[in-house]
Parts: C-alpha cells; sequence; structure tokens
C-alpha cells in the first residue's frame, strides 16, 4: 500500500515527476530538430548561390558539456562569460560535398533526404511528448482519464 498525499499516492508523484523529467529532455532534441531543419532549409534555399558552402548542426559530443552553465557578465567589474548558443548547438561548415563549377557546394538531394530524416526524427520525438502528457492528463485526473 502507498502512502496517499491529499488522495495522489507517493508512487504516482513519483512517476509524475519522472514523466516530467523525461518531457524536459525531448524538449532539447525537439529544439534540436527545429535548429537543424532551419539549417537544412538554408541550405536548400542557397543550392544555386555560387560560393554558397552547405552548413551541418552539430550537438555537443559530451553531454556534459551540454548541460554546463556559461558565466554571466552582470557587472562591467565582472570576469566575462563565453556567448554560447543557448541550446548548445553548433553550426559547421558540411566539408563532405565537393564544390560545383561555380564554388556551390550544395548536393539538392543530399540536403532533401537529410530534411526527410530530421522530419521522421522529430515527428518520433512529438509522438513520445505527446504520449507522456497524455499520461501525466490521465494521472493528474486520478485515473479518470476525463
Amino acid at each position: 500500500m502507498h502512502a496517499r498525499t491529499n488522495g495522489t499516492s507517493v508512487a504516482m508523484l513519483w512517476v509524475m515527476s519522472d514523466m516530467f523529467r523525461g518531457i524536459d529532455r525531448l524538449r532539447g532534441a525537439l529544439d534540436y530538430h527545429v535548429s537543424r531543419h532551419n539549417v537544412l532549409s538554408s541550405n536548400v534555399a542557397n543550392s544555386e548561390t555560387p560560393g554558397f558552402k552547405p552548413l551541418e548542426l552539430t550537438r555537443p559530443a559530451d553531454e556534459k558539456e551540454a548541460f554546463e552553465l556559461a558565466l554571466e557578465v552582470t557587472s562591467e567589474g565582472h570576469v566575462g562569460g563565453q556567448k554560447a548558443d543557448p541550446a548548445g548547438f553548433e553550426t559547421r561548415e558540411d566539408r563532405n560535398a565537393p564544390a560545383g563549377a561555380n564554388g556551390n557546394s550544395v548536393n539538392l538531394e543530399h540536403e532533401m533526404a537529410k530534411l526527410a530524416a530530421n522530419d521522421i526524427r522529430f515527428e518520433g520525438a512529438v509522438k513520445i511528448v505527446s504520449q507522456q502528457l497524455g499520461m501525466l492528463r490521465y494521472a493528474s485526473n486520478d485515473g479518470s482519464g476525463g
């Protein structure tokens, strides 16, 4: 028998807390895939721009780096902090594509394939978040489903 707090079991509170953590982690995945879509779309839009080099969005290799907080300057006399992307993503030049006659390195088919794969991953993360929010809704209604 689980202890109860205002009609909600302690076990249920733990499960809900764990679900919130999972949703927060998935938020990072959603942010990444939205940002990556923007970068890849820019590559497609510039497929005819002479000299354009396609870009790729990367995540930090080490998860620990992604969660480190940068120092913030709150006063002129303080030590300066580094300016980093708040999401922790980096944009770099995609060096795998050879340059064409006009110096443009965008391979339209390759970029469209990356967009499609990114969309599938984004939709998968959305489904997981939606299911977890549904479980939270169910739990918050004490299992009545309404």
